[in-house]
C-alpha cells in the first residue's frame, strides 16, 4: 500500500491527473479496506485538480475516518459534499454536531441540535441517535426549547410514558428553573404543541393546565377544566399551580378549601411552595386555635365517658399572630444589607423578645445568604423554633426534614428529629411522633426529653 500511494504521488507531483485517478480507483475497486485516509486523499486531489466532483460515499467515508483525530479537517472535507435530499442534510447536520461537540462549541451546538430536531420533525422521524440524546443531556438537560423540540417528536410515536415525564418537566421549569420572564409564552408554546398530537388521550389535561395557567378563566368551559383537573391531580406541585390558577382568577373561598386538601397530601412540602411559589404560603399558615394549658398539663386526657382518646396541644404558648411592630421589622429586614451572622444575631434578639415572626424572617434570610452547612444548620433551628412558637407545624415539620439531610454530627441529627417529633405531636400524628421518638432514643437511650415525651405516651 505504501508503494502505491508513493506511486500515486508521483503521478500527481507529474501533473499526471488522470493516471493518477485511474490508479486510486483500481485499488479502491480491488480490495475492500483499502480506503486508507492516505489514499483517499490523493484520489481526492486527483479528482479536484479535474474539476471532476467528488464520490459523496467516500468522502463520509474519509470524514468518519479522520473526525476523532482532526475535526479540522473533517470540517473541511464536509464543505465538500453537496446537499442533495432530506437524508444528506441529516448526515451532514449529524457530523456537524460531533464535530462541535469535539471543539466544545456550546452555542454551535445548541444550534446545530436545534435545526437537527426540526429536520426529524420535518421528515416524520422521530427517532434521535443516542449519541446525541446524550449531548443532550449533558449540555441542555433543562433547555425549554430543545426540550419542547423533543416531546413534538416523542408525540409522532405515542410513547405516553415519556411524553407525560417530559410535559411535567416543561410545565415545572416554568416556576422551577426559569425566569419568571416568558412564562406566559412557554406556556403558550407548549400548549400549541401538545395541540398537535392527533390524539393526547388523559395527557389533554397537561394541555389544559398550560391554557389555565398562561391565559387564566375565559369562558365557562375553563371552569369544567379546573374540575377535571382537581379530580385528576395527585401531585402536590401540579396542585400548587392549579391553586396558584384559582388564586389569580379571585376565586378565593375555593383556593382557601382546596389548600387544605393540599396539605393533606401526603407529599406536601412547605419547603417546595417557600422556594417557588412564595405568595402561596399564606394559605397554607395556620395558627393554633387552642387555649394555652399550663406546663404541667399532660400531653393527652383520656375522656372516659366516650371511651376515646382526645388530643390536647402540646404546646402552651403559641403566638396567635404578628404585632404591627413585627411586621414592620420583618419589612425593614427585605431592605438592608446584613451579613448570615448578623441576620443570625438579629434573629436571637428578636426570638428572646419573643418577636417570633420578625425572628423567622431574619432566619429565613440567614439561610437563604450562605451555603456554609453549620450556618444553615444554625438558620434552621431558629426556624424550627420560629415556626413551632408561630403554629406553623407543618411548615416546621418541613424544615426539620429538610436539615437531616445536612446534618453530619449526631446532637444535630437528634435534634431535628426531636423537633420532627414535636411538629408531628402538634400535628396530632401521635403514631409518626411515636416512632420517631423510639429511633431517638435507640440512638441515644439518655436522651431526656426524647424519653419523657414518649413515657407521656405510653402512658395513655
Amino acid at each position: 500500500m505504501v508503494e502505491i500511494n508513493s506511486k500515486i504521488q508521483q503521478l500527481l507531483a507529474e501533473s499526471k491527473f488522470v493516471e493518477a485517478q485511474k490508479e486510486a480507483e483500481f485499488v479502491l475497486n480491488q480490495s475492500k479496506g483499502s480506503e486508507t485516509r492516505e489514499l483517499l486523499e490523493l484520489y481526492f486531489h486527483s479528482l479536484s485538480a479535474q474539476s471532476r466532483p467528488l464520490p459523496r460515499e467516500l468522502v463520509f467515508s474519509l470524514i468518519h475516518k479522520i473526525l476523532a483525530s482532526d475535526p479540522e479537517q473533517a470540517e473541511s472535507w464536509l464543505e465538500k459534499i453537496p446537499q442533495k435530499n432530506s437524508h444528506d442534510a441529516q448526515r451532514i447536520l449529524v457530523i456537524k454536531i460531533q464535530i462541535a461537540d469535539l471543539k466544545g462549541r456550546t452555542e454551535v451546538l445548541y444550534k446545530l441540535i436545534s435545526e437537527y430536531h426540526l429536520l426529524r420533525y420535518e421528515a416524520s422521524q422521530p427517532a434521535i441517535p443516542e449519541f446525541i440524546q446524550a449531548l443532550t443531556k449533558k449540555y441542555f438537560p433543562h433547555e425549554f426549547h430543545i426540550q419542547l423540540q423533543r416531546l413534538a417528536l416523542e408525540l409522532m410515536r405515542m410513547d405516553i410514558k415519556t411524553c407525560e415525564t417530559l410535559i411535567q418537566e416543561l410545565i415545572l421549569s416554568c416556576f422551577e428553573k426559569s425566569s419568571p420572564r416568558g412564562t406566559k409564552e412557554k406556556l403558550a408554546s407548549l400548549y400549541e404543541i401538545l395541540g398537535s398530537a392527533e390524539r393526547l388521550f388523559h395527557l389533554e389535561m397537561y394541555r389544559n393546565l398550560c391554557s389555565l395557567l398562561s391565559q387564566g378563566i375565559s369562558d365557562k368551559k375553563d371552569y369544567k377544566k379546573i374540575i377535571e383537573l382537581v379530580i385528576f391531580t395527585e401531585d402536590f406541585r401540579f396542585q400548587s399551580l392549579i391553586l396558584d390558577v384559582l388564586i389569580k382568577t379571585n376565586l378565593d373561598e375555593i383556593a382557601a378549601e382546596y389548600a387544605v386538601d393540599l396539605k393533606n397530601n401526603a407529599g406536601y412540602n412547605y419547603v417546595y411552595l417557600d422556594k417557588y411559589l412564595p405568595h402561596l404560603k399564606k394559605y397554607f399558615f395556620q395558627k393554633a386555635k387552642n387555649k394555652p394549658l399550663s406546663t404541667n398539663e399532660p400531653l393527652l386526657e383520656i375522656d372516659l365517658k366516650v371511651a376515646k382518646v382526645k388530643a390536647v396541644p402540646f404546646v402552651n404558648d403559641t403566638i396567635k399572630d404578628a404585632t404591627d411592630e413585627e411586621l414592620l421589622l420583618a419589612h425593614v429586614l427585605k431592605h438592608q444589607t446584613f451579613s448570615t451572622d448578623e441576620l443570625l444575631d438579629i434573629s436571637v434578639s428578636f426570638v428572646q423578645s419573643e418577636y417570633y415572626f420578625a425572628a423567622l424572617k431574619a432566619a429565613q434570610l440567614a439561610f437563604d445568604s450562605t451555603q456554609d452547612r453549620d450556618m444553615k444548620l444554625k438558620s434552621s433551628y431558629l426556624k424550627v423554633t420560629c415556626l413551632l412558637k408561630t403554629g406553623d407545624y407543618r411548615a416546621a415539620l418541613d424544615v426539620s426534614l429538610d436539615a437531616l439531610s445536612y446534618s453530619q454530627t449526631q446532637n444535630d441529627i437528634l435534634s431535628f428529629m426531636y423537633s420532627q417529633a414535636e411538629s408531628h405531636l402538634r400535628l396530632k400524628e401521635f403514631s409518626s411522633a411515636k416512632s420517631i421518638l423510639r429511633k431517638i432514643i435507640s440512638i441515644d437511650s439518655d436522651y431526656r426529653l426524647a424519653k419523657e415525651r414518649l413515657d407521656q405516651l405510653n402512658a395513655v
